[in-house]
Parts: structure tokens; sequence; C-alpha cells
């Protein structure tokens, strides 16, 4: 463990306690804690559980993709890549690089009217 880390503990859902709890390893600057510990030992506990941490990033890239898909010529695809840091009060933060993140977060869309690419056309499936 690097000297400017250290480790809070996360439930993975909050509305179910049996689901239990990872252990974190996060930037002192960046976890919202800012009590001295021993290396490797447990910090805290975070405020929010990964559920709903995770729930802040999906209402995010919800937004994203509904913003990419209203442009007036959209994309055929879609692709994001988030590195997502977990704070102990914040919860889920979306980093500036994902380098930076605990999780790397890679989501993709392809509008419905568009042809996956190597796959066959509709009516030459149907001809088969």
């Amino acid at each position: 463990m690097a000297d400017n880390t250290q480790l809070i503990r996360v439930p993975v859902d909050g509305s179910a306690p049996e689901t239990g709890e990872v252990v974190l390893e996060v930037a002192t600057g960046t976890s919202g804690i800012t009590r001295a510990s021993r290396p490797g030992e447990i910090v805290g506990t975070a405020t929010r559980s990964l559920t709903e941490s995770f729930d802040q990033v999906r209402a995010a890239a919800a937004a994203l993709l509904e913003r990419l898909t209203l442009l007036p010529s959209p994309p055929s695809t879609v692709e994001v890549e988030l590195g997502v840091k977990i704070n102990a009060e914040a919860g889920a933060v979306i980093a500036k690089t994902a380098a930076e993140g605990n999780f790397v977060i890679r989501l993709g869309w392809q509008r419905a009217d568009v042809q996956a690419p190597g796959a066959a056309p509709p009516d030459a499936a149907a001809g088969t």
C-alpha cells in the first residue's frame, strides 16, 4: 500500500447488509476522511454503499447518452470510458482520468437502426 493512500470500508448494498462490504484503497486527500492511521489500517466506513454510489454514475451516463443522441446528426455508436473513484463521504466521483479511478467503466451504445459490423442484413437472414 502506498504512503499516500488509506483504506476505507464500503458496504456493497446499504439496503441489504448481508451482501457484505469491500475495502478500497483510496488516495489520502480524496477519501473524505482526515484521520491518521497506520499502514494497512481501515480508517473508516463510507456513508454510501457501492450500489448507491454507482447510481450516481448511472445517472451521469444516462444524461450523457440522452444529450449525445439528441445531436442534429447523432452518432451510430457511442462509447464512454469513465474512471470512478470512491470517496467515503461523496460516494462515486468521476475521476479526471480513467487511470485515477478505483474502477474503469466502459459503456457502449449502438442505435437500433444501425446494423452491427459483420452482421448479416435482416432480409438476408430471413431468406435462408
